[in-house]
């Protein structure tokens, strides 16, 4: 069996008996769910709003996996600096957004997957960067478009940020000139993301 996450579902017929290959993922359907739980019992307002994933968790396929239609699981990083501004990154002249993407087959939570992400498109390693909680800060459907020349249908990302803070000295590190690397003010995050932060950096200060 193949352990890549991002190859697509096969079946094969062996002595008349329909065998499925799923792709292998360490993240399960069940830790997917225990994190909505938990993060819907720290934000009950939006309950509706991730009822849909956990339908989606309890009765389909991976939902980590980036072939899993018509929703699944993705991470990143919102990394706040000690002057309280907020990383993003851009790739191949895409818009500027916070580092993040597909869960990995090898990633053995949602957290490290976003952390594997930061390191990748940033080259900004864990050591020195204080997770808020283990659960995201926050987490938003975003609907994506169909790419028919990969055959891929329109579907939706379940975008679950993780909020953590650098300690002094942890982003003095030099990056190469192939990353590109900007810092945006708390207070020009907008949406609920944005709302969050703002609030996590206000009791900060208390």
């Amino acid at each position: 069996m193949d352990g890549s996450a991002g190859e697509p579902r096969r079946c094969a017929v062996i002595r008349g008996v329909l065998w499925l290959y799923v792709p292998f993922v360490t993240v399960t359907n069940n830790a997917v769910i225990g994190m909505a739980l938990k993060y819907i019992e720290a934000n009950p307002q939006e309950r509706d709003l991730l009822r849909s994933l956990i339908v989606l968790a309890l009765h389909g396929p991976p939902i980590v996996t980036p072939t899993t239609t018509p929703a699944h699981v993705t991470c990143s990083v919102a990394l706040v600096s000690a002057d309280g501004r907020v990383l993003h990154t851009r790739a191949g002249g895409r818009s500027w957004k916070l580092p993040g993407g597909h869960v990995d087959g090898a990633d053995q939570s949602l957290l490290g997957a976003a952390l594997r992400h930061l390191a990748a498109q940033a080259e900004v390693e864990a050591n020195g960067l204080i997770p808020a909680s283990v659960l995201p800060v926050d987490v938003t459907p975003h609907p994506v478009d169909a790419v028919p020349t990969r055959d891929e249908p329109e579907h939706v990302h379940y975008e679950a940020t993780f909020l953590l803070r650098a300690a002094d000295g942890a982003l003095e590190r030099p990056t190469s000139r192939q990353i590109s690397r900007r810092w945006v003010s708390v207070a020009d995050v907008r949406g609920k993301l944005g709302d969050k932060l703002r609030s996590e950096a206000a009791h900060s200060r208390v």
